[in-house]
C-alpha cells in the first residue's frame, strides 16, 4: 500500500514507518491511519475526562501546568499513573520507534506528554512554528534536520467543523519570513490515527465552530541535545510518569522515557518539605535531623 496523499498531506499505514519519515523530511508533516486500537483511544479519552476534566470542558477544572494557546484553545500537561498506563502502549508502539529512528536518529527520547484542546468558539489561530530554529539568521536556518516533532493523537473525530491543524507543506526547510506562498493543507483524522509535525513546519489550529471540545494528545520527540524550553511554563514537569510503570519496562523501552519525573508521593513530599527547611531554616534543619538519628542509625 501506498501512502495516499489527502489535502496535501500524505498518509501511511504502520507498515510504512520507514517511508513516512523520509516523507516527513520533505513535507515536514505526516499521518498515520489506524495505527493505534480505537477502543484503547476511548479506554484513554474516558480517563482523562475523568482526570482531566478541563480537557473536554472549558468551564471545567483544567490541567495543573497549562497555558492559553489562542482563543478558547489550552495546551496542558498530564501525569500518567497507573490509570493512564496505557498511554506507555502508544508511545512504545513499534511503529513510532521505527519513524522516529528514521526522523531522529537512534537516541531520541520523549520530551513531554499532556493534551491540547480547542473548545466551541476557537477561532483560527495565527501561523506559527512551535519553536524558534536553532541557528535563526545563519546560513543554516531552514536547512537542519528535525530536532523535534509534534504528535497529535485525536481523541474524537476531527474534521472541517471542529477544526484540525493546517499546514503549510515544506515551510520547514523556509527561512523566516512574514508571509509564505502557497496554500494551508489539512487532512480529516479519526480516533486510532495521528498526525506527526517537524516543529518548523507553519501551522495554525482551525476554529472550532462545533458545540463541543476537540481534544487531543499533545506529545513531544525530540533528539538527546534538545529540550522545549518555548511552549510551557518555566520548571514545568513535562513528562511525569508513575515510576514502576517505567521501571517494569525492557531497558531498549525504557531509554525512550529517560527524561521522566517521578509522580509525586508522600516520600517526595517530605523531601521537598526538607530541602525548603533547609534552605530557608538551616539552623532549625539541622536540630531535626539530629532528633532524627537515634543512636546506632545509620542516618
Amino acid at each position: 500500500m501506498e501512502g495516499l496523499e489527502m489535502a496535501g498531506i500524505e498518509r501511511f499505514g504502520a507498515g510504512q514507518a520507514a517511508q513516512a519519515a523520509e516523507v516527513l523530511a520533505r513535507d515536514g508533516v505526516i499521518a498515520f491511519d489506524r495505527i493505534f486500537d480505537p477502543g484503547l483511544i476511548s479506554r484513554i479519552g474516558q480517563e482523562l475526562r475523568r482526570q482531566v476534566p478541563g480537557a473536554f470542558d472549558e468551564a471545567a477544572r483544567q490541567p495543573e501546568d497549562y497555558l492559553s494557546v489562542g482563543d478558547h484553545r489550552i495546551n496542558g500537561l498530564v501525569p500518567i499513573g497507573r490509570r493512564l498506563s496505557g498511554v506507555l502502549d502508544l508511545l512504545l508502539d513499534p511503529a513510532l520507534e521505527t519513524f522516529f529512528v528514521g526522523a531522529l536518529g537512534e537516541g531520541w527520547v520523549y520530551e513531554s506528554f499532556g493534551v491540547i484542546s480547542s473548545f466551541p468558539g476557537a477561532t483560527l489561530q495565527h501561523l506559527h512554528s512551535d519553536d524558534n530554529f536553532l541557528f535563526e539568521g545563519s546560513e543554516h536556518d531552514g536547512q537542519l534536520p528535525a530536532f523535534a516533532l509534534t504528535i497529535a493523537i485525536p481523541l474524537v473525530e476531527v474534521n472541517d467543523v471542529n477544526g484540525g491543524t493546517e499546514f503549510l507543506i515544506g515551510t520547514h526547510r523556509e527561512k523566516k519570513q512574514q508571509s509564505y506562498p502557497g496554500t494551508a493543507v489539512s487532512s480529516p483524522m479519526q480516533p486510532g490515527d495521528c498526525m506527526i509535525w517537524d516543529f518548523m513546519i507553519r501551522h495554525r489550529g482551525r476554529p472550532n465552530t462545533s458545540t463541543a471540545a476537540r481534544p487531543m494528545l499533545y506529545i513531544t520527540a525530540c533528539r538527546s541535545f534538545w529540550t522545549d524550553s518555548v511552549n510551557f511554563r518555566p520548571n514545568a514537569q513535562k513528562l511525569v510518569i508513575q515510576p514502576d510503570l517505567v521501571w517494569s519496562l525492557p531497558p531498549e523501552k525504557r531509554r525512550r522515557l529517560k527524561r521522566f519525573k517521578p509522580m509525586p508521593g508522600l516520600g517526595t513530599g517530605l523531601r521537598s518539605v526538607s530541602r525548603a527547611v533547609n534552605w530557608y531554616a538551616p539552623g532549625l534543619h539541622q536540630g531535626l535531623m539530629k532528633l532524627l538519628r537515634r543512636r546506632g542509625s545509620p542516618r
